[in-house]
């Protein structure tokens, strides 16, 4: 099982830095109204959330065809990899990147799966030329991208991507992540849907509105696509408090500006603070986190001291291309974030 999910130690008080989720919390209005919604658990929602997915889908001014709720992020990975994988498909993703991918495609019988990697040196950007010749080589059936990346924060723009496709084969399906774009100063590629392309765009609602415990998510994509996934899905994986959520959180105007500023702002603060440590590599992010490597000794043992102090971050050795060096942090409140500063530059000053 992958390490995601957070800290699972027996410290109450841990300060944990391995969830990547809005510092800023939910919606000030969404305990209220799931309180509220608490009244309808006794009737059965739309098994899939028609009337919700219609409201969201005119928001998002997409058809509601090209539109699928589902159980957050994960559940639609794995839901498109089992339904649109039919007679051994083959896949290639680009990494290092989040896990579940693979595991997902491994798990619906995709084969080969071809793990493209990305490096250090180039602030692990894709190389097109590179990556094109390699899709043309291989000739994958589907390409899995995430932008911005977990865990490099790298990220594209959708001029970027869709000179990507452009020069691949149309045939190919093109499942772009875009769980953290919310957080970023890149566009969605919410206008490469227009057309035939094979596209699939991943959202989830978790990270930037703060609700990974309610699961909840959505993917917009080619009709065809969409379709076959809502084919495969069980009806009812959306419950009624999900739905709820779906109806609040887009409405506070309010919310999600002083989110993307707040994070624009304190991204950038952290990066400088983080730059000027001796002993560490930042890496430049477009998301709510940096990815960290450390010239010397491993990420594990670095958490092993901080946890000692309160503090947890997610060591990265178990993303393909990365090592037992990288490890990445959230960006937290302003006065969290300084405390990791602190600590960080006190045991690297000390560092063997």
């Amino acid at each position: 099982m992958n390490q995601h999910g957070g800290y699972r130690g027996d410290r109450q008080d841990m300060l944990d830095f391995s969830i990547n989720i809005n510092p800023l919390g939910m919606p000030p209005r969404l305990p209220y109204d799931l309180e509220a919604a608490i009244a309808d658990l006794g009737r059965y929602p739309e098994p899939d959330g028609a009337a919700h997915k219609k409201r969201l889908a005119a928001r998002l001014g997409v058809a509601p065809e090209q539109l699928i709720l589902g159980n957050g992020g994960i559940d639609l990975i794995y839901l498109y990899t089992r339904s649109v994988g039919r007679g051994r498909p083959s896949a290639a993703v680009v990494v290092p990147t989040f896990n579940e991918y693979r595991l997902a495609l491994a798990m619906n019988g995709w084969d080969p799966i071809t793990l493209w990697e990305t490096g250090a040196d180039s602030d692990f950007r894709i190389d097109s030329d590179a990556f094109t010749a390699m899709v043309g080589r291989t000739r994958p059936d589907a390409v899995f991208i995430c932008n911005p990346n977990n865990p490099t924060g790298m990220a594209y723009s959708p001029a970027f991507l869709c000179g990507l496709m452009d020069r691949c084969d149309p045939a190919i399906h093109w499942f772009i992540d875009e769980s953290f774009i919310d957080f970023s100063a890149k566009d969605s590629c919410r206008d490469l849907l227009a057309g035939e392309r094979r596209l699939v765009l991943l959202r989830s609602l978790t990270k930037f509105f703060g609700i990974p415990g309610l699961r909840l998510g959505y993917a917009l994509g080619h009709p065809a696509i969409i379709r076959a996934m809502e084919n495969d899905q069980m009806p009812w994986s959306v419950n009624a408090l999900a739905l709820a959520a779906l109806d609040t959180v887009f409405d506070d105007a309010r919310f999600i500006a002083d989110s993307k500023s707040y994070m624009a702002k304190e991204r950038h603060r952290v990066y400088m603070g983080l730059e000027r440590l001796d002993g560490l590599a930042v890496y430049p992010s477009s998301a709510d986190f940096h990815l960290c490597r450390l010239e010397s000794g491993t990420a594990a043992a670095l958490n092993a001291r901080l946890n000692n102090r309160g503090i947890n971050i997610r060591t990265c050795e178990d993303f393909t291309g990365l090592g037992e060096a990288y490890f990445r942090i959230a960006v937290k409140k302003k006065a969290d974030n300084d405390r990791l500063l602190a600590a960080l530059k006190e045991e690297l000053d000390r560092w063997d």
